[in-house]
């Protein structure tokens, strides 16, 4: 993602907040808001982003995507790791929300992890679909790692 030091992240779906912690680290005047909407997440990823926390660089909440309170046009970049978000209910109005979220020039960054190949470009090709047609230019990537692992990544910019 290439975090800059002044970036104004969104992670939904931080899980135990790794992410965060390695999002965190390149930031200095920048800042990162991380949403869960596990109890348990949400208090594993604010115990392992204390200092984190302390020195202003990084904020989790326990909430749903959906309901989280957060300040339009104002996220540089916004992301998600292996979370089904977008296929498990309202897409447009989840689509649609980020493009609200997104600060003017800012960037959508879905990640994935698939076990094979057809997974991984299965994956991509659905999320470029759904980015493109609310109005998302979209580029893609597909890395392996091991020989059972396929990491992805759809950049979508408002268009």
């Amino acid at each position: 993602m290439a975090v800059a030091p002044h970036d104004h992240l969104l992670e939904i779906g931080c899980g135990r907040g790794t992410a965060v912690a390695l999002v965190a680290e390149r930031l200095t005047t920048g800042k990162i808001v991380a949403i869960d909407r596990a109890a348990t997440m949400a208090r594993l990823a604010t115990e392992r982003n204390a200092s984190h926390i302390s020195a202003g660089r990084a904020e989790i909440r326990r909430a749903g995507f959906e309901s989280a309170d957060l300040a339009a046009c104002h996220f540089t970049k916004i992301f998600a790791v292996n979370v089904s978000l977008f296929w498990l209910g309202a897409a447009t109005e989840q689509i649609e929300r980020i493009r609200d979220l997104l600060a003017p020039g800012g960037v959508f960054y879905v990640f994935g992890e698939r076990p094979t190949s057809a997974n991984a470009t299965g994956n991509v090709m659905s999320t470029e679909r759904l980015l493109r047609a609310h109005g998302f230019r979209t580029t893609r990537s597909i890395v392996a790692r091991g020989q059972s692992r396929l990491f992805t990544c759809v950049t979508g910019t408002p268009i």
